[in-house]
């Protein structure tokens, strides 16, 4: 008999899809019941965010077997889940992250669930999914409703909040955020992924809101730091570059409301000094707590290295690529950053799938590729480069696809988990180049009204 599929199990599912579904329309009728496309695109967000968790758990339970990550977190964050009824304090203290060796012994004997510290991002995991083990009960299906549909209102949030921002067309910017196919399905189960690639937009967001719009409340504020602490016990290398993105949209950003050409030539030195050393220290700051293999270059280098290796491995079954071997120096880092980067950016290419999910990811790297050619080619070298340097959200979007294709392609040697850890990147650097398009457009317009503005301007000569 199936473990979750059995009758009880299957109207449990159907429920809580009718429960969220319901969840979705009280929202729609709230907050976008005079607004039909933004209704017609929260549907359809969510209805997809949806079919992607069931899809990758029918995947995973009768495709693989549950060999894979995915299972064991659902059995350590269920087994957690029940410690809160086993015993309220120890649940808490766990969940604080406030265990650790000196005092794992404080824990009430015969608790289903104890910390598993030798591996300090697999716990994270376990102690995030935790409260959605605790709402969907001990199936598998009902957690992943509960944890997607969480997931979703917030990816939401950030495509609402960006498309306010930028000149990209609406569709466009809700396709590149909710739609593209391996990002919803990878970051909509019980994975790492989930987790870093939703609030990594929120940590991203977050940061706007405050630097930009002035928006300093509580809310905002917890959410910054909440972001941040999830992302970095998950991934940090995720943040170092999101960090490294953010820092130079504020500076870009702040230096762009510069009209004067005179202050601006005063200014501009003094902003990226003090944009460069808030950078630093903010990355100084969280290497210092991070510590252990992300605690510094010399640790990330040596570590990316050893993984390196290891995802060359015969056991990760012919799915490897080789880019060339990383001795972990800053030397070879520069040497192999170019074949990193394109590995981060536009691998698996169509031709290297073996796999159904390689091939997605394939056609959609060949995409990114043609898109990335076709700007240049439309919107010409010479306007793209300005692009690229002077307009702040692109300079963000690009500089923070490039840092982490390089992290993760002078790491990764294994298509399967290339395809994974570069779903971050992914939105920003499709929404780079549109907005590059969109800009140009936008200019090529305001060009042509001015100009026909001119001509009807211009008294005609009757002699």
């Amino acid at each position: 008999m199936h473990k979750f599929l059995t009758l009880e199990g299957i109207l449990l599912i159907l429920g809580y899809l009718a429960l969220s579904f319901l969840i979705v329309w009280f929202i729609s009728l709230f907050k976008y019941k005079n607004d039909d496309e933004t209704r017609r695109y929260f549907y359809l967000g969510f209805f997809y965010k949806i079919a992607c968790c069931i899809g990758f758990a029918v995947i995973y339970d009768f495709y693989y077997h549950w060999a894979g990550d995915t299972y064991y977190y659902y059995l350590a964050s269920t087994r957690l889940g029940q410690v809160l009824f086993q015993d309220p304090s120890s649940y808490f203290r766990i969940m604080l992250d406030s265990i650790d060796y000196t005092n794992i012994q404080t824990l009430s004997p015969g608790l289903a669930y104890y910390p598993v510290l030798r591996d300090p991002s697999r716990y994270a995991v376990h102690r995030f999914l935790s409260p959605f083990a605790i709402l969907g009960g001990d199936n598998y299906y009902t957690i992943n409703i509960c944890l997607s549909l969480f997931l979703f209102l917030l990816n939401w949030e950030f495509f609402q909040y960006i498309r306010k921002k930028i000149n990209c067309d609406d569709k466009i910017t809700f396709i590149c955020v909710m739609l593209v196919p391996s990002v919803g399905f990878w970051s909509s189960a019980l994975m790492k992924d989930s987790f870093t690639f939703t609030f990594n937009l929120v940590f991203i967001m977050c940061f706007a809101k405050i630097f930009f719009d002035r928006k300093i409340r509580i809310s905002t504020i917890l959410g910054l730091i909440l972001s941040a602490y999830i992302v970095k016990e998950l991934k940090v290398y995720i943040l170092y570059a999101a960090i490294a993105g953010c820092m130079v949209w504020l500076g870009s950003g702040y230096l762009k409301r510069v009209k004067s050409v005179f202050f601006k030539f005063i200014v501009a030195p003094l902003l990226v000094v003090t944009v460069a050393f808030g950078g630093m220290y903010a990355l100084r700051f969280l290497s210092s707590n991070v510590g252990g293999n992300y605690g510094d270059v010399d640790s990330m280098l040596s570590q990316a290295s050893v993984t390196q290796q290891d995802l060359k491995q015969e056991y990760y079954e012919g799915h490897s690529f080789d880019i060339g071997d990383f001795d972990g120096s800053l030397g070879g880092l520069i040497t192999m950053g170019p074949k990193a980067v394109i590995a981060g950016l536009y691998r698996p290419f169509i031709f290297e799938s073996e796999t159904a999910v390689m091939l997605l990811s394939g056609l959609e790297n060949t995409a990114l590729l043609l898109l990335t050619l076709y700007v240049f080619f439309k919107a010409g070298i010479k306007y793209t480069i300005k692009q690229i340097l002077g307009n702040p959200f692109v300079s963000m979007c690009l500089l923070f696809s490039v840092v982490l294709a390089l992290g993760i392609g002078i790491s990764t040697s294994n298509f399967g988990a290339l395809v994974r850890f570069k779903i971050p990147l992914i939105p920003f650097f499709a929404l780079g180049w549109f907005e590059i398009l969109a800009s140009k457009r936008k200019e090529d317009e305001a060009a042509a009204v001015e100009e026909k503005s001119n001509e009807e301007e211009t008294p005609i000569n009757h002699e």
